[in-house]
């Protein structure tokens, strides 16, 4: 295997060299030997700020590959106890241990297992699942394998089946129905968490979201786990509901069951979809942490857009509400212009963009105020 040298973050690493293992002029990670996604630096980024503001003592990295992001963790956040480096592929762990050595670290285990197997094995207090796809296999072990109040970082690039386009298989994978509907992207997380919810549910234990983000074609987020039955229940009980949509008008709202409910604007049936959570998506302590810290990383590749996304989410986390897209909203009422969203939200005057879509904005007020500044502002 021909290895090309690589710099992220304030590390380099040996990787698998793109010119070997091309074809037709074209290049996909999941084609070499060992996987590694340069695209994927942004999401790598931002989870060294987090982990840096949490200084677990043990960090496991479950899918490791060429080790990259437990190794920047350790380089870059913080030196923690352990560094546990773990993957199935014996190629991989090879070059882990490569990578390891060439920047320094001696106190690393390196597995060459299943993760699920290893999860089954040993407890940790910051758990990384970062798959090629949906991170369903490795939700009950992982959540298993976490401490009392201690960390799993999940990375979700399977979106056809979270935003609605692939709907049986986001009733396999997820266990929850799913539409095509205007705010998907964020529908889509919301729809993971409650899956993930309800998988530590049969642990007797619960999770509470601290970060998370949509990004490119991924889902990022970084849940707290608790431990008690009382608190799994009351958890489900509080913040596992439905989402419905109309699909003439566009008013949305979260509703309590899955059964036929009219649009209370036009009368029109909702879609429904879910389960899903319907609370906070941060933690707003953790989120303002993050803001304060965030420019200690202005070496980061990725700085600026950093800086932007965490400006944008500060604004719209402190909103109940699911974003309306308005370019879809317009489009069901017929509204051939679309007014400038600062023009909306300064007509709305508490409201947001949101990070989720460049036409997306986010309030708490009512979907009669949102209408009229769309139409008014024509």
């Amino acid at each position: 295997m021909k290895l090309k040298e690589v710099t992220e973050g304030k590390v380099r690493i040996f990787v698998p060299d793109p010119k070997e293992y091309m074809i037709e002029g074209k290049f996909d990670p999941s084609w070499a030997p060992v996987f590694y996604n340069p695209k994927m630096t942004f999401n790598r980024d931002l989870s060294v700020i987090v982990v840096s503001l949490l200084k677990p003592k043990i960090i496991l990295d479950a899918l490791s590959a060429t080790g990259i992001r437990g190794i920047r963790y350790y380089v870059e956040s913080w030196k923690s106890e352990q560094l546990i480096l773990n993957d199935k592929n014996s190629t991989a762990t090879s070059l882990i241990q490569i990578n390891v050595k060439n920047n320094g670290i001696e106190n690393a285990k390196i597995y060459n297992k299943d993760a699920n197997v290893l999860l089954y094995e040993i407890k940790s207090e910051y758990i990384d699942i970062d798959p090629f796809g949906s991170p369903v296999p490795f939700i009950l072990s992982s959540i298993n394998a976490t401490i009392r109040n201690g960390i799993v970082a999940f990375t979700a690039t399977d979106l056809s089946p979270l935003e609605g386009s692939s709907r049986t298989s986001c009733r396999r994978k997820y266990d929850a129905i799913n539409y095509k509907l205007s705010s998907s992207k964020e529908l889509g997380l919301r729809i993971l968490i409650g899956k993930i919810i309800r998988e530590a549910a049969m642990l007797e234990k619960t999770v509470y979201p601290l970060f998370s983000f949509y990004a490119d074609y991924y889902y990022r987020l970084f849940v707290r786990v608790e431990s008690g039955a009382r608190k799994a229940d009351e958890n489900i009980n509080k913040n596992l509901k439905y989402f419905g949509e109309c699909p003439r008008c566009g008013f949305q709202t979260f509703v309590d069951e899955n059964c036929k409910i009219k649009c209370p604007i036009c009368g029109e049936n909702f879609i429904i979809i879910g389960p899903l959570y319907i609370g906070p998506l941060h933690n707003m302590e953790f989120l303002k942490r993050m803001i304060d810290i965030y420019n200690n990383f202005n070496y980061l590749s990725s700085f600026n857009r950093i800086q932007k996304l965490l400006n944008v989410i500060e604004k719209e986390a402190k909103y109940k509400s699911v974003f309306y897209n308005i370019s879809k909203l317009a489009s069901k009422l017929k509204v051939s212009a679309i007014p400038p969203i600062d023009s909306i939200l300064e007509c709305l005057g508490d409201a947001s963009k949101s990070h989720f879509a460049p036409t997306g904005i986010r309030t708490d007020k009512g979907y009669e105020e949102i209408i009229r500044c769309v139409k008014n502002l024509r």
